[in-house]
């Protein structure tokens, strides 16, 4: 025996996955706020140095799918991610800033999604 399966709807609950899809595909507003908001904190767990170079060209932004940090000072990636061979160890700020500032991100993350779900008819808890 076959078993027989009617779904009812089946159109709306695809219109609404889009609307969800399309609604989250771009999330840049809340990755700068976000790479904002820890912009301070990167800056201040950064290294020093004599001219204060590598802490204001920290710039932060946010793109589709992140947020992002920016340092065109020449060495801010081996400040940042170390460099064994020369003895420069790493100072991690931007993942200091990230862990330092969780429960913030997850609030801001969190007041996005629910925006996103309200402006498209879904009530998100």
């Amino acid at each position: 025996m076959v078993a027989k399966l009617k779904v009812e709807g089946q159109a709306e609950v695809v219109r609404a996955f889009d609307k969800v899809e399309s609604a989250v595909k771009d999330m840049a507003d809340a990755h700068k706020a976000e790479a904002n908001m820890l912009l301070p904190d990167v800056r201040s767990a950064s290294r020093k140095g004599a001219s204060g170079d590598l802490i204001a060209g920290w710039q932060s932004d946010g793109i589709a799918g992140k947020a992002q940090f920016i340092n065109d000072v020449a060495y801010a990636g081996v400040q940042e991610w170390g460099w064994d061979a020369h003895n420069i160890s790493p100072t991690h700020a931007i993942i200091q800033a990230f862990e330092a500032n969780s429960s913030n991100t997850e609030a801001l993350y969190g007041d996005a999604i629910r925006a996103i779900g309200s402006g498209i008819g879904f009530h998100v808890k």
